[in-house]
């Protein structure tokens, strides 16, 4: 499918769409100057934000993965990476899915298993946009999808990731 042929906000960009409305000052109830800064902006998700969101949302399913998953623990993250490719709201980026994941299906033996192939799917992403690959060890993906590093953390955070998503760090991690 070619991107010119989508109509929804979730294949466009929002600076090439704002970039456009300034130029031709075309804001239908624009925000005044002075009122800008006190009046948020809700504008639906363009492709970038709903990607770098699904992109969230799925490394920390994997992440969270457990790494003897049951039969049904199995089945419903196909789902959702079935899912996923079959209604994502872009529909440039859900055919490439959609062929990604024909070409090489979600491996779901493990929480590594798991977390290592979404990140190898991510990379195949971030190749085609032109982006750096993220280095695809579990050490790193826990790093940045589950744990983080000490940076992460200040004295007046009020909470790590697994104790707001309800989970328990495993004894032997940081």
């Amino acid at each position: 499918m070619d991107p010119k042929d989508c109509r929804n906000p979730v294949c466009h960009s929002k600076i090439k769409m704002f970039s456009s409305s300034l130029a031709q000052k075309a804001f239908v109830g624009a925000v005044p100057p002075d009122r800008a800064a006190e009046t948020p902006l809700e504008c639906p998700v363009d492709r970038d934000e709903l990607g770098r969101s699904t992109w969230n949302l799925l490394h920390t399913t994997a992440a969270y993965f457990p790494e003897q998953p049951t039969d049904t623990d199995k089945h419903q993250a196909r789902g959702l990476v079935e899912g996923l490719a079959a209604h994502y709201p872009c529909d440039h980026c859900r055919e490439d899915f959609k062929e990604s994941i024909e070409e090489d299906p979600p491996s779901l033996g493990s929480r590594t298993q798991f977390a290592l192939w979404l990140c190898r799917q991510h990379n195949k992403v971030n190749e085609k946009l032109g982006k750096s690959a993220f280095p695809c060890t579990i050490q790193n993906i826990d790093r940045r999808w589950k744990y983080g590093g000490p940076e992460c953390w200040s004295a007046e955070y009020d909470g790590y990731a697994h104790e707001t998503l309800g989970k328990d760090l495993d004894e032997d991690e940081p």
